[in-house]
């Protein structure tokens, strides 16, 4: 073969490396199908929005919650993820190389704060001295514990935490007297029977600020892949602002997402969330992750202050969010 040809041969070749499509990707959102924070992502998927941004996802990684989903979101090819904050605090105090680069959700208004029908509490108040099940130490349910009786102008241990090992565990030993009261997600809540079945004493909107997901990037995806990082929260975004502005839609496709808990008790849920506005477009809110710094030292996972601004790189956010709140 002539020196002409062979190089025709490699040009060629460079040339179908370059016009094949980039590969389609996954990315890692912790409990996903349960927990309501990462519905953005499936309704992006579904409207093509990532796509429109410039990155093909594929697909959503179920994370199993906590440590486990921050480890995940690390190892994953993106090297990105949608966790709770608390273990990505944690992951970094301990060394790991990340930045929490967006809000995900806002509140804790995807919870619910339940008593059994007869219970003779009535308020948050009514619980001093009272047991409250949590599925274990130092979980996401903990520190929801902990914000909610500060709020009510109790300490901490003003009511008796007690770790059940699982949420239905807890809803367990609510049902059987055990406990008098429980924090659940509302998709479980509805799942296993709703206001039919347990009162709510704290609904929705009267939850405290605590972001039960941020989005998180390891350096190696910031600094080689900012362009894929963008890509990821502009597509999310579209995402959140079409649930809030085309909520039906929405709902269908979410219904999809949440089976089998029923249509309706999706829609329930959706139009919840929309009213307390518990989707960020990604804007760091910093009140809520100090209730969460404040709530982890609380419970024994941090032992001091955290300089949350060194945590935080707002540099992929799109210039109107970029500003720390």
């Amino acid at each position: 073969m002539s020196k002409i040809s062979s190089f025709l041969v490699v040009l060629a070749a460079l040339l179908l490396v370059s016009a094949a499509p980039a590969a389609a990707e996954d990315v890692v959102v912790t409990q996903y199908k349960a927990d309501p924070s990462g519905a953005a992502f499936a309704v992006a998927i579904d409207k093509g929005f990532f796509k429109q941004a410039g990155i093909d996802i594929a697909g959503v990684i179920s994370g199993a919650g906590g440590g486990t989903s921050v480890r995940s979101a690390i190892a994953s090819d993106l090297g990105f993820g949608e966790v709770s904050p608390a273990p990505v605090i944690s992951a970094i105090e301990q060394g790991q190389d990340i930045k929490i680069v967006y809000l995900g959700s806002r509140s804790l208004a995807d919870n619910v704060v339940i008593v059994m029908p007869n219970s003779p509490i009535k308020s948050v108040q009514d619980l001093k001295g009272k047991k409250f099940a949590i599925s274990n130490p130092k979980s996401l349910g903990e520190m929801t514990a902990v914000l909610v009786f500060e709020q009510a102008g109790l300490k901490p241990d003003d009511v008796q935490r007690v770790a059940l090992g699982s949420l239905s565990g807890a809803l367990t030993a609510l049902e059987n007297g055990a406990v008098d009261a429980t924090s659940i997600p509302g998709i479980l809540f509805l799942a296993r029977g709703g206001e039919s079945k347990y009162r709510v004493l704290l609904g929705p909107k009267e939850l405290p600020l605590l972001p039960p997901a941020v989005g998180i990037a390891t350096s190696d995806l910031m600094q080689k892949h900012g362009d894929k990082l963008r890509a990821l929260i502009a597509g999310r975004r579209e995402g959140v602002k079409f649930i809030y502005d085309h909520t039906p839609e929405a709902i269908t496709i979410l219904s999809r997402i949440y089976e089998p808990l029923p249509p309706k008790d999706v829609e329930t849920l959706v139009r919840q969330l929309v009213e307390a506005k518990f989707w960020s477009e990604g804007q760091i809110e910093l009140q809520g992750l100090q209730n969460a710094v404040r709530a982890m030292k609380y419970v024994g996972s941090l032992e001091k202050d955290v300089d949350l601004t060194k945590i935080i790189n707002t540099s992929f956010l799109p210039a109107d969010l970029a500003a720390i709140k």
